[in-house]
């Protein structure tokens, strides 16, 4: 086998009986690693061979099929065949499969074959993990023959969230680990990592093609998960997430008001918000006039966020039900009939569900949310964060309790939309439905200014 970095030289290392997550930077070799890999399995396993290697689309296949076919070239001195069209490579009795998989209609054509490993590339890119749940029905292979599954990826796309919180946070490099029952081992790679490349150019080269972006560079270069050209909002960390149980609320300091997304057959969500009528000073820090307060939310969710997979199924609650729901919530911190934003639709027979809300009586006025591109309300959401995350006296704040783990789940695992980068892309796995609920009624309109004070306490 060619010569291999000390990193590449780790995989084959690894015990066949743990699956791979190989995580970084660009560069760092870790596709040339996952193809040594294959090769010596080929070798050693002979007849009972059987390898999968998926990307979501044909185009990026080619890449990871070039390095293949160069290093099983080297290896087999030319003894190996590959159809190009059926993209199946053949080598000592084994073989390897190459397919794009990018939906789950695309799985039809491997159902019923039988795969010893399954590598995916480039896995961030994957909407869910729907797809990659369906491949691993495939793994199955004669006795004796250990079967693993190897994850190859980069920082950023819609699935970093997911891969971050199970594969890299709080996971040291080459340490195992267990996730849903079986082991994983995480190994981490930068371009400083592959000595085969001229590293200062390579390095340059990264510069150049992030054109100034700190963000895209701490993730191409640096390999950081914790920042993401992927995420809309990377300033978001647990600092902005507090724990509320003053109640009830003073309406001398703070003026609420409920956001409401309701769904027909999505979840509905919706948010009581609180914003700061003056300058308060909390949990020891000062938070300027217009600070906002996300401190609690209803949903009719199924599911739980952050652990199952599509959080796009719903109880279809009613709107005047969402309604009496809400207007609990606001009892429960001492808000009576507080001003509602709802963008209007149809309900379930037809019926007007601002109407239906309004039919209630428990809110004070219920208006449309400010219209307008949803990027301005991601704007402001982002600026918000960011001036909590510097504790800015200057600019509004927003932070959210930790009773609303829809919204907590949605602002730090929103992706950008490919199509459009300023909008979220709305996704099975982190649907849109929060963000909208917690947007209207942050975007409400601004409070009439008081005098400036320092006042300590939520009561």
């Amino acid at each position: 086998m060619q010569k291999l970095s000390p990193f590449q030289a780790s995989i084959l290392q690894t015990p066949r009986s743990a699956n791979l997550a190989l995580l970084g930077a660009r560069g760092g070799g870790k596709t040339v690693g996952a193809v040594a890999l294959i090769a010596r399995d080929l070798q050693e396993y002979g007849d009972d061979a059987s390898v999968l290697v998926v990307r979501r689309t044909l185009r990026a296949l080619s890449d990871f099929e070039e390095d293949l076919l160069g290093l099983i070239g080297t290896i087999s001195e030319g003894s190996h065949s590959y159809n190009r069209s059926e993209k199946i490579l053949r080598w000592n009795g084994g073989k390897v499969t190459l397919a794009a998989i990018e939906r789950a209609s695309d799985y039809d054509k491997l159902q019923g074959k039988n795969f010893h490993m399954i590598v995916i590339e480039e896995v961030t890119q994957y909407p869910s993990e729907r797809v990659l749940r369906l491949l691993r029905s495939n793994l199955r292979a004669p006795e004796g023959v250990q079967t693993r599954v190897v994850y190859i990826g980069n920082p950023g796309g819609a699935l970093m969230g997911r891969i971050y919180d199970r594969h890299v946070k709080h996971r040291r490099s080459h340490v195992p680990y267990e996730v849903d029952g079986e082991t994983w081992i995480t190994i981490n790679s930068t371009y400083l990592d592959n000595p085969f490349i001229n590293q200062e150019a390579y390095l340059g080269r990264l510069r150049e093609a992030t054109h100034g972006d700190p963000v895209k560079f701490a993730q191409w270069a640096l390999g950081r998960w914790d920042r993401g050209e992927g995420l809309m909002w990377p300033m978001w960390s647990q600092d902005h997430v507090l724990s509320i149980n003053q109640h009830p609320i003073s309406r001398d300091l703070f003026a609420p008001v409920v956001g409401i997304d309701w769904g027909l057959s999505s979840p509905s969500v919706a948010h009581l918000v609180l914003r700061a009528k003056r300058d308060v000073s909390l949990f020891g820090v000062r938070i300027p006039r217009d600070s906002c307060f996300v401190v609690d939310e209803v949903t009719d969710l199924i599911g739980t966020p952050g652990i199952t997979e599509n959080l796009n199924a719903s109880s279809e609650w009613a709107p005047a039900r969402l309604g009496e729901r809400a207007a609990n919530m606001c009892d429960y911190w001492g808000v009576h009939r507080p001003p509602l934003v709802v963008d209007n639709a149809r309900g379930l027979q037809g019926d007007d569900v601002m109407e239906e809300i309004r039919a209630t009586g428990k809110f004070w006025s219920a208006q449309l949310p400010r219209k307008g591109r949803r990027a301005e309300r991601h704007a402001l959401m982002g600026s918000m964060l960011t001036a909590a995350a510097e504790h800015d006296p200057a600019r509004p704040h927003l932070y959210v309790s930790d009773r609303c783990p829809f919204l907590i789940h949605a602002i730090s695992n929103s992706v950008r939309d490919d199509r459009d980068p300023d909008d979220v892309a709305d996704i099975p796995s982190c649907p849109d439905h929060p963000l909208d609920s917690a947007q209207y009624a942050i975007s409400f309109h601004r409070v009439p200014r008081m005098v400036s004070g320092i006042v300590t306490g939520m009561h």
